[in-house]
């Protein structure tokens, strides 16, 4: 998650979106005052000159409660002290204040929800021999965590990111925007946490029965409507 007040702009992560990629590129065009958190992960993260930094919430921009919080033992996020990863637009807002969330640009990021969903089953579970069947993860409330990026772009069931990049045509989308910011020289997209999908997985579509497209259907169908995907969408939409 960033908070740029050098370009006034706001990226809400979301979830299986190569939003780490994004959000590693985006972090080199911001200033020393704006709000960059850490990212969890693989040793290219690391190495990727990522810094976060102002993340922390200064003790004057802190709720009234959160000392109250911290002796219930709540965490750093319940207590308000601090951003992080994949936050909602809610709790940005709630945050930074609604005079700067809504005067700055929202940007976020997302994917065809049945390709996405191929994507978090491979990522939630990594080991073969711990994997639910693609079938159990979909249909058995045991296995499945649905993924919850409608909620890190709206607010109360309405679209407030201003502009939603596509997964499907990430770089093109991704260069317009820091383009539309001002800036001449886009930073290069990295591929940050790649590889998490066994090699020779096959297109996502193979991965579903009538039965489980279907009820990827139903449980995404907001994000479905809001952007047109289809089952049978292309692996890039025009």
């Amino acid at each position: 998650m960033i908070l740029s007040h050098r370009h006034r702009f706001i990226f809400l992560k979301t979830k299986k979106t190569a939003g780490t990629s994004v959000e590693l590129a985006l972090s080199h065009v911001c200033g020393p005052d704006d709000v960059v958190t850490p990212i969890a992960g693989k040793e290219d993260v690391k190495n990727a000159g990522h810094v976060p930094r102002n993340y922390d919430i200064p003790p004057d921009r802190r709720p009234w409660f959160w000392r109250l919080k911290k002796l219930w033992g709540a965490d750093d996020r319940h207590a308000g002290l601090c951003y992080w990863n994949h936050m909602t637009a809610e709790q940005v807002r709630n945050r930074a204040g609604a005079k700067t969330f809504d005067a700055y640009r929202k940007v976020s990021i997302e994917r065809n929800p049945w390709d996405r969903e191929v994507s978090y089953y491979f990522w939630l579970y990594k080991k073969a021999d711990t994997r639910p069947t693609f079938e159990e993860f979909v249909l058995t409330d045991k296995w499945r965590k649905p993924v919850n990026n409608f909620e890190i772009y709206s607010l109360k069931s309405r679209i407030v990111a201003d502009v939603v990049l596509r997964y499907e045509r990430l770089s093109e989308d991704f260069a317009a925007f820091v383009g539309d910011l001002g800036i001449a020289d886009p930073p290069e997209l990295p591929h940050a946490k790649t590889g998490v999908r066994p090699d020779g997985a096959g297109d996502y579509r193979s991965f579903y029965t009538d039965e489980t497209r279907e009820a990827v259907g139903r449980i995404y169908a907001r994000e479905i409507a809001a952007f047109g995907y289809t089952f049978e969408a292309p692996a890039r939409i025009p």
